[in-house]
């Protein structure tokens, strides 16, 4: 009675075959019987510049022992590629041209790499280049290996071989009669086919050479190829085989008709093209089977490596990978946001999507149920089968019921008792009850009615995210927002999980019966264990594509399938909860979407299946296939960064990139670079790292995807590098390296050179002390000495320059005296002019004695207070003529100036201004004292007179005494001067420390 009072909505119900417009063409074989043998899907990846291929056209490629792929390229050079990136070499590191056009590794696996007009041998770590200097504009061809000689041949049929570093040419055709090698093939087991161009033979084995011409007609040779360990041709009358035993060509039936690039005889394939399409066919009973895998791309050549990638070398599209897809795409582009996945117990399929509503797959049809009124119902998170066979939906706006009977839902919501119209998680306890989890709290629903729980009655977060009930611990487990919460007997607890803090539980699965598996919202997944509580975290940091968890979900083999926001990795932990294997699904391959969804999965035995943002993926399970596993190699060992090679300390060298064998490094050499690899060209992405360095580091380091570590400041002593990578299936490989090196002792740190420089620190003290003893007598009668000379020094300038003064102007003075006796009562107009000229030598006696007083004076021994005295001088000097002056000082600082240099450009710029008084006729004139340089300076005087020629200077006695007086203080005088335009006189100086009266100042 009460489910007729709910509100029943009728749904668009229409079988896919009814109506074959509606854009929902899933291939139903993605939910095929068991037992159904897969069909894996092949994909291609086109590799260009864009990637790191150094030029669109590929000439050739070929793959080393360690899985390298070498791409040659027509102008980009040489790349090296390992399934992750490109490393190029150019000429630059030694090729011999940007060009090439084949390449080949040898016996020794030392790479030759052909040029139009040369070759260049690559060992791994050097470049070695070869020319025929006497042809060097031949064209060469081809470039095959037998025995123990590298061999060439040019355009012209002419070949040549290299051996031991030497190359030798033939300028003719090597054959007699002049005929020209046309192609060549090396079969599998070493047996090198020449074909001439008039159709005859040449074959070159490891015991004999000979020729031979067939009596059979076979027509004009189109292309040769490998055939079941066979040389085929194709000719004008069909396919034919090389009988080279018997000298003979036998006939071969094949219906292939396009030109035949290379035959795959472990998977029966044919690789064709015909103009720029390349085909896969195959050929059953006679009959070809043609798929076309490139259009509009010109492929020259066809390479299968080791792990059963196929690559494609293209005329200008780059590189191209045929691999196996991981993961096959099931949906179609229309149907995309697969975000729940159900199969029932009545053998139907159930798919809930983003915004197209609820799918239903059994017995070949196709059902769709679309709300065309409500679209909040058209996003379906959760689809599950309750314990009496009933599918319950939750989507964006109310729990669905499926009715069979009618073939429709009927709805609950939050005006039917619903805690919340938005639910995201359903669950069943033992008794059958249902338990609806929603973003506004959980429900309990009996078949009758609804109990919720909110924040108001023991939930600490409203939000919902993933509902598990354990019949182990008969415990219902709530992923809310912030943590976990239980329900056990109608009490709500929290749970307090070690080291989780304010991070969101998206998930909580079951996991090995005892366990449960927390998907977070950035702290990766969590083993938890309910009994003991304890805890344990796998994040990135152990190999996760990333921290944000949609679900973690066990498989029959224990394996975990982690979805997130950037792919899904499968992870295989041991009894300690280790990580054992991981590997990681990506865009490479076949997860185009990447992103999974919460509720979008269903692991079986029999298929394995993950709904993603862009539809729905089926994964193809290749752990059986026998494809090669590389292994981990070291690439380079460089010591500080390459500035020195480490092969210079060793003995011996090994690999093909000539690492150097146990090398003894010098102490000062201690700072060291390992490069370590493991190629993996299907799962570049999930190849990890581990290191350790004996004696030196305490543990392995965390995998990591790094594939280099740098070691500093190693000190001396023995030690072992260990690596350990992750192999194709994700586990940790038995294949270590341990690389042994050591760094020497310096002699410092020897026994014998502590002890003798224990001795000698004790009788370099002694010598110290007796030396500091000897040191301060001499010290004390040094400066007894130097305070003698000094005041002697200072006496004897003092007396000079007072001398000068003051018996200058006192003769003076006296002559002056005297006329004016002999002039008797001293009238008259010559008697005033000797009054005046006593009165000026007096005035300029007393002037000098106060310079002469002011520039002993230690206290104006400052540059500011030798250029405010120079200003003083100057302003009242020029004020007797109306002459204009400015001084400008653009000296801020305290400069401490030496003993004796105030005295010195005083009187330099004293006698300047003096000269400028009386002779210039100068109107304006400028004082400016300013730095030159960060440690020096310049004081100038400049006026606007009439000047004077330059040449007159060695006439005047006054300009020569300044130029002394520049001398003395070590000053550099500049006097400039133009007739009629001026004057300016500059002293530049640095106030350095100079010995001076024996002190330095």
């Amino acid at each position: 009675m009460r489910d007729r009072s709910l509100f029943q909505m009728g749904v668009l119900c229409t079988n896919i075959c009814m109506r074959p417009h509606i854009f929902l063409s899933l291939v139903l074989l993605f939910f095929a019987e068991a037992g159904v043998a897969q069909n894996f899907l092949y994909t291609t990846r086109n590799y260009t510049a864009v990637d790191g291929l150094p030029q669109s056209q590929v000439t050739s490629v070929v793959e080393d022992d360690n899985g390298y792929l070498w791409i040659a390229t027509q102008g980009g050079g040489l790349a090296r590629f390992d399934g992750k990136e490109f490393k190029v070499y150019t000429t630059k590191d030694g090729l011999f041209s940007n060009n090439i056009s084949s390449l080949l590794f040898d016996h020794d696996q030392n790479l030759w790499i052909l040029h139009a007009h040369g070759i260049t041998r690559f060992n791994g770590h050097t470049f070695k280049r070869f020319q025929n200097r006497r042809t060097p504009n031949a064209m060469y061809r081809r470039v095959f290996e037998h025995g123990d000689s590298i061999f060439f041949i040019s355009s012209d049929g002419a070949t040549g071989k290299i051996h031991h570093d030497s190359l030798y040419s033939w300028g003719k055709p090597a054959l007699k009669g002049e005929k020209q090698i046309w192609r060549s093939l090396q079969t599998p087991d070493g047996v090198q086919c020449f074909i001439m161009d008039d159709g005859s033979f040449r074959i070159k084995t490891l015991k004999e050479t000979f020729s031979f011409e067939p009596d059979e007609k076979f027509g004009k040779i189109y292309f040769p190829f490998i055939y079941k360990g066979n040389i085929a041709l194709r000719t004008s009358e069909g396919y034919s085989i090389v009988n080279y035993k018997e000298k003979k060509i036998e006939p071969l039936s094949l219906p292939i008709k396009h030109m035949i690039l290379s035959y795959d005889e472990k998977e029966n394939v044919f690789w064709t093209r015909d103009g720029a399409n390349l085909f896969r066919e195959t050929v059953h009973a006679n009959e070809t089977k043609r798929d076309t895998i490139l259009k509009d791309v010109s492929v020259l050549q066809v390479v299968k490596d080791s792990e059963g990638n196929v690559w494609f070398a293209s005329d200008g599209r780059g590189l191209y990978k045929y691999f196996i897809q991981d993961f096959n795409r099931c949906s179609s582009e229309k149907l995309r946001g697969v975000m729940a996945i159900l199969s029932d117990r009545k053998g139907a399929k159930w798919l809930g999507t983003l915004n197209k509503g609820l799918w239903r797959i059994k017995d070949g049809k196709i059902t769709s149920f679309v709300d065309a009124h409500e679209s909040y119902r058209n996003n379906i998170g959760v689809v599950k089968e309750g314990p009496d066979g009933t599918i319950w939906v939750g989507t964006n706006y109310g729990l669905g019921r499926y009715d069979e009977a009618r073939n429709v839902f009927v709805w609950y919501t939050r005006e039917k008792g619903l805690a919340g119209n938005l639910v995201s998680a359903i669950e069943f306890d033992e008794q059958g009850v249902m338990w609806v989890g929603t973003a506004n709290g959980l429900s309990r629903y009996d078949g009758k009615s609804f109990h919720n729980y909110n924040t108001t009655n023991g939930l600490l977060n409203n939000g919902i995210w993933h509902l598990h009930y354990s019949k182990r611990y008969k415990t219902l487990f709530l992923a809310t927002d912030l943590n976990v919460q239980t329900i056990r007997d109608g009490k709500i607890e929290l749970v307090q999980v070690r080291g989780l803090r304010n991070t969101s539980i998206i998930s909580i699965l079951p996991y090995q019966d005892s366990l449960l598996t927390l998907g977070t919202g950035g702290a990766g997944v969590i083993i938890y264990n309910p009994k003991s509580r304890a805890s344990k975290f796998i994040t990135t940091q152990e190999g996760l594509a990333s921290d944000f968890i949609y679900f973690a979900a066990e498989d029959e083999k224990h394996n975990l399938w982690i979805g997130t926001e950037k792919g899904i990795n499968r992870v295989k932990l041991d009894r300690k909860l280790e990580m054992e294997e991981n590997l990681y699904y990506g865009y490479d391959n076949g997860l185009t979407g990447v992103e999974t969804n919460l509720n979008a999965f269903q692991l079986t035995p029999e298929s394995k299946y993950f709904g993603l943002v862009d539809g729905l993926y089926e994964f193809n399970d290749l752990s059986d296939d026998p494809s090669r596993s590389f292994d981990l190699h070291l690439t380079d060992i460089q010591v500080f960064y390459g500035e020195y090679d480490p092969r210079l300390y060793a003995d011996t060298v090994n690999g093909f990139f000539k690492i150097p064998v146990d090398p003894k490094l010098p102490p000062d050499k201690n700072h060291i670079t390992f490069y370590f690899n493991r190629v993996d060209k299907r799962y570049p992405k999930s190849v990890k790292f581990k290191y350790y360095m004996e004696n030196f580091d305490k543990k392995w380091s965390q995998p990591s995807s790094m594939s280099e570590v740098t070691y500093s400041n190693l000190p001396p002593g023995n030690y072992v590098f260990h690596v350990m990578s992750t192999d194709k299936q994700g586990s940790w490989s038995y294949k270590k390296i341990a690389y042994s090196f050591s760094i020497k002792t310096p002699f410092y740190q020897t026994a014998a050179f502590i002890v003798g420089l224990i001795i000698l620190i004790a009788g370099i003290i002694t010598l110290i002390l007796y030396l500091r003893v000897r040191q301060k007598v001499n010290k004390m009668l040094m400066m007894e000495r130097i305070r003698v000379k000094e005041q002697e020094t200072l006496r004897k300038e003092i007396a000079r320059d007072f001398h000068d003064e003051m018996g200058n102007q006192l003769t003076r003075i006296i002559n002056y005296i005297s006329l004016l006796k002999l002039n008797g009562n001293g009238t008259g107009n010559g008697s005033s002019d000797l009054y005046t000229k006593v009165e000026d030598s007096a005035k300029y006696l007393y002037t000098g004695t106060r310079d002469f007083i002011w520039s002993i004076d230690p206290v104006n021994d400052e540059l500011s207070k030798l250029f405010l005295h120079i200003r003083d001088f100057g302003e009242k000097l020029f004020e007797e003529k109306n002459i204009q002056f400015r001084a400008f000082n653009e000296v801020k600082d305290k400069i401490k100036l030496p003993y004796g240099f105030s005295r010195e450009a005083n009187l330099i710029f004293k006698e300047a201004m003096t000269n400028a008084f009386k002779y210039s006729e100068a109107k304006n004139v400028a004082l400016m004292l300013k730095r030159s340089e960060p440690d020096g300076f310049e004081m100038s005087f400049e006026d606007d007179g009439i000047g004077f020629l330059t040449g007159d200077i060695e006439k005047s006695n006054g300009l020569q005494n300044i130029r002394e007086r520049a001398d003395r203080v070590h000053g550099v005088l500049r006097i400039t001067s133009v007739k009629h335009h001026g004057t300016k006189i500059t002293l530049n100086f640095k106030l350095t420390k100079t010995l001076k009266y024996g002190l330095a100042l």
